[in-house]
């Protein structure tokens, strides 16, 4: 698509916006934002890159050449739906300026984790992008030998032709309803990425779950599955991670993380690099040396025996109950700002919580779940409060794990901040306990 002298309005200027107006100013294209919130809106008119600046309705009903709308802004909101060649999001753009081949990546949980995995096993020449914070419409002309992309449902629901060389599902469970409608609408949103795969290009799916192993794919897209416990192309056999042919890769006790989560996003990251072309000697290196992303299951010190972890990217309740499975026995600090599901997959790991201390909006509900199995509780007003008591709590051996289960927003900005303050918390009870003659190591801990 020429952009050259087309009239484009921006909807949203975060960083898929943001790197939008990049992509769209090197194309010659003629911008106007449509923006709501005031201070923005006051900075962005200071920028000659754009004709006019208003709130989405002053902008929305003009006759514009296209309309590119931040994936946060649901269809509903916007009172517009996908349209080819006229109302796209900054992924569907970054697709329609790529100059390489893409392998995208989508699911609830572990998808930040697979697509850095992945572009790490592909070498410096592969390009991270995408949901995972750079936005791909800024870089798809960037001369990278492949765009490993994250797609998040916001951002595929905005995408009506996305359609990359591999598609990548990592699991399916309950998450956005706040945006979607409903969780088929969330369901749709992500199979329609492989609805829309064409002939020559491969999907790689979770043989584990029952919804991502439905997924209908068209005559001529190519399949490859993955499994922890049962057959598939990739797959965990006795204590070595074993590909297609039986080829075996690597022991489980080489991986730099070996716990189930990890093993499941070792074993897609390996599939979907490999069909790009990855270097066997490259994909074993990667993993052996991989040791975790910021903010998920994040080790940040030992202090009197008791490891303090951080997952505060566990934003759902079934990707904190994943990782208190990863433990046998922790104090569990969860709660914030709910996404409107339902804590209750937090008990299928209830034998492996020895307390727990509820914060944020969500605290009620967290307590009162595991109250009712007799599971010792509190709630905390203040995160350094929650730390405080998740500590007189543990017992020498134990896991105090930050697995929110919802959203920062009632507290904090974003998860990451929210990781962060936990983080500064912990390391100042570490530095306070060995001025007192306790034991402790800060920093990252295998």
């Amino acid at each position: 698509m020429n952009f050259r002298g087309a009239r484009v309005l921006v909807v949203g200027l975060g960083v898929s916006g943001s790197g939008a107006v990049d992509a769209l100013v090197r194309a010659g294209a003629r911008l106007s934002l449509a923006e709501d919130r005031e201070e923005v809106r006051a900075i962005a008119a200071t920028r000659v890159a754009f004709e006019r600046v208003d709130t989405v309705s002053g902008l929305i009903d003009d006759a514009w050449d296209l309309i590119v709308v931040s994936p946060g802004i649901s269809p509903e909101r916007l009172g517009r739906q996908p349209e080819v060649g006229r109302v796209i999001g900054e992924l569907e753009l970054g697709w329609l300026l790529a100059d390489a081949p893409v392998s995208a990546i989508t699911g609830t949980n572990g998808k930040t984790t697979v697509a850095t995995l992945t572009a790490m096993m592909l070498g410096p020449d592969a390009r991270l992008c995408g949901n995972a914070g750079v936005s791909f419409a800024a870089v798809a002309g960037s001369g990278a030998s492949r765009y490993v992309v994250e797609a998040s449902s916001f951002q595929l629901t905005w995408a009506p032709t996305f359609s990359p060389a591999s598609a990548s599902w990592t699991n399916f469970t309950p998450d956005h309803l706040d945006w979607h409608q409903d969780i088929e609408s969330y369901r749709l949103a992500k199979t329609k990425l492989f609805t829309q795969l064409r002939e020559g290009s491969v999907a790689l799916l979770n043989a584990d779950d029952p919804v991502v192993a439905a997924t209908p794919l068209l005559d001529g897209v190519g399949r490859r599955t993955f499994s922890l416990t049962g057959p598939a192309d990739y797959r965990v056999y006795g204590d070595e991670l074993v590909g297609p042919g039986d080829k075996v890769l690597m022991p489980v006790a080489s991986l730099g993380r070996s716990g189930p989560v990890d093993l499941a996003n070792a074993l897609l990251a390996w599939a979907t690099a490999a069909v790009a072309g990855a270097e066997e000697d490259r994909v074993r290196t990667t993993l052996a040396e991989f040791t975790g992303l910021e903010h998920r299951q994040e080790r940040v010190a030992v202090v009197d025996e008791v490891l303090y972890v951080n997952d505060s990217k566990a934003t759902t309740p079934v990707a904190a109950a994943a990782g208190v499975n990863s433990f046998a026995h922790v104090v569990l600090i969860a709660g914030g700002q709910g996404k409107g599901l339902s804590f209750e997959p937090y008990l299928a790991v209830a034998d492996h919580v020895r307390a727990v201390i509820g914060i944020g909006e969500c605290a009620g509900m967290v307590v009162e779940l595991f109250r009712e199995i007799g599971t010792p509780t509190q709630i905390a007003k203040s995160m350094t409060e929650a730390v405080d008591l998740a500590s007189r709590r543990a017992l020498p051996g134990d896991v105090v794990l930050l697995a929110p289960g919802a959203t920062s927003f009632d507290w904090y900005r974003n998860y990451q901040e929210r990781g962060e303050d936990f983080k500064a918390i912990v390391h100042r009870l570490a530095q306070s306990r060995s001025r007192d003659g306790g034991s402790s190591s800060v920093g990252h801990v295998r």
